[in-house]
């Protein structure tokens, strides 16, 4: 009996699958589907292009050509039903031609210096390629992804113009060729291209090659015919067979998630940061908000986190603890007086935290970065001792908040960031003839500024997505993020 039910479920089983190729073959038979696609994608492209083919029965037509060169064709009205460049800087440019449909990343490249064989020239970095004896090798900017990511990290750099490209081309394999046969000494290339010259080419890792590492997204174009073949190519490729395809050619294909840890100060614009780096990569954030020291013990701890966002000293903190890979300064804060919407106790600055009418909220002077602050302020201008004897109500962020949005309090210290970013409060500056230039924190023992309290991201060492946590940095310190932050009242520091 049981033999009888297990054949009979395995019969099933077959049926059902045998549908399901049935109608994956109806959808793809006797048709054709066209991609344009970047040269340098094309080992991971061949064999997702197969499995496709013979899991749909159609055709895949792939025409390779640098990204930017393709992004032309498309603007001259070329057919096709997809377009995966090698940046997801021309998917953004063809969204803004309104050529494409919704996209999704499906591997990452990240740069490399790519050298002949046993580095006979002894490149270490990128300083090495100004060298006069060194051939060089670029591509050409705005007409592949590699040469607008090289162009990229010279200038960060500050090589943009040291660095000159002896021979330029159109796509990064003409690059790996050149180095190949030695006509070049070194030239900026993809991790994965240089993978494909084992024999030929070794590669030196810039320094932060994970930030400057390019998603490559696929977008279905507005004009295909048949756009439920193509976005199943978009799934197939998105999915575990493309993933283990692209891994089997050495691109990056990173997790799905990346887990941050903030202090809840900036939980407004974390969140919205969080969105628009999900938007942006197709990957989930998980975001654990509290105090900055307890989130950091919390994950310290535990070994899980990828990204830390905090205000000084806690950078500094990161870095002692050894737990620091790099950190970012994505914004600056100082503290502030709050009070209620129209100041109904008519608060005009620091002096006024003494008068015995308002009822007060301050930071902890111990446990807190903006309590440190202000008691300093309070000692150097002779206020310290009368603050001490009256009373006030001493606690955290949201706390203060809740106490000053309930009215159970009149004023409170707080960061003036999200002061001014709710409705329901207004700011009172602190005069600058009271404030002080610099604190040492009891912590760490450094010295920093409080005009300028960096905002920082930290991309923790133990990260288990590194190239996430880079790109959520480089998220941060985009266009789009730094109207974030500027929405949600940071200041933002002047970019280098």
């Amino acid at each position: 009996m049981k033999r009888t039910l297990c054949a009979l479920l395995a019969v099933a089983l077959l049926g059902v699958g045998c549908g399901r190729n049935k109608q994956k073959s109806s959808l793809g038979e006797g048709k054709t589907l066209t991609i344009l696609c970047g040269a340098g994608i094309r080992p991971a492209m061949e064999p997702i292009k197969a499995g496709f083919e013979a899991e749909y029965g159609c055709n895949v037509n792939v025409m390779y050509a640098g990204s930017g060169t393709l992004l032309g064709q498309l603007q001259a009205g070329v057919e096709a039903d997809l377009y995966l460049p090698g940046d997801i800087w021309f998917i953004r440019q063809a969204r803004d031609k309104d050529l494409v449909e919704d996209h999704r990343t499906l591997a990452w490249f990240v740069p490399v210096i790519a050298v002949q064989k046993g580095n006979p020239k002894g490149i270490k970095g990128l300083e090495d390629l100004a060298g006069d004896d060194v051939a060089v090798g670029l591509g050409k900017a705005d007409a592949c992804a590699i040469g607008n990511v090289s162009a990229e990290v010279l200038s960060a750099a500050g090589l943009k113009d040291k660095v000159s490209a002896d021979f330029e081309a159109m796509t990064v394999n003409r690059l790996a060729n050149q180095v190949q046969i030695k006509a070049l000494d070194a030239a900026i290339i993809w991790d994965a291209t240089a993978a494909q010259y084992p024999n030929d080419i070794e590669t030196v890792a810039l320094e932060d090659g994970n930030f400057h590492a390019v998603p490559m997204a696929i977008g279905v174009l507005k004009q295909s015919a048949q756009k439920e073949l193509a976005e199943s190519f978009v799934d197939f490729a998105a999915g575990k067979a493309g993933a283990k395809r692209f891994r089997k050619n050495h691109y990056q294909v990173p997790g799905k998630s990346l887990r941050i840890a903030c202090g809840s100060s900036f939980r407004p614009a974390t969140e919205d940061l969080a969105r628009l780096f999900e938007k942006e990569t197709g990957c989930e954030t998980f975001r654990n908000y509290g105090g900055s020291g307890t989130v950091l013990l919390q994950m310290e701890e535990s070994k899980e986190g990828d990204i830390y966002i905090c205000h000084d000293p806690f950078a500094y903190i990161c870095v002692d603890k050894g737990i620091s890979e790099k950190w970012h300064t994505v914004a600056h804060i100082e503290p502030t007086i709050a009070v209620l919407k129209d100041n109904p106790k008519n608060v005009k600055g620091l002096e006024d935290l003494l008068r015995e009418d308002l009822a007060l909220g301050l930071p902890h002077r111990s446990r807190s970065t903006r309590g440190y602050i202000l008691w300093a302020m309070l000692q150097k201008h002779g206020m310290a001792k009368a603050m001490s004897k009256r009373k006030f109500f001493e606690s955290r962020t949201h706390d203060l908040i809740n106490q000053l949005t309930l009215n159970t309090i009149d004023v409170a210290v707080l960061w003036d960031a999200p002061v001014k970013a709710m409705p329901e409060f207004e700011a009172v500056p602190i005069e600058n003839r009271f404030k002080i230039d610099a604190v040492t924190s009891a912590t760490t023992g450094r010295t920093y500024s409080i005009r300028n309290v960096k905002v920082t991201v930290v991309r923790i060492n133990f990260s288990k997505e590194p190239l996430l946590a880079a790109q959520f940095a480089r998220t941060c310190l985009s266009e789009g993020g730094r109207k974030i932050l500027e929405k949600h009242r940071f200041t933002i520091p002047e970019m280098p």
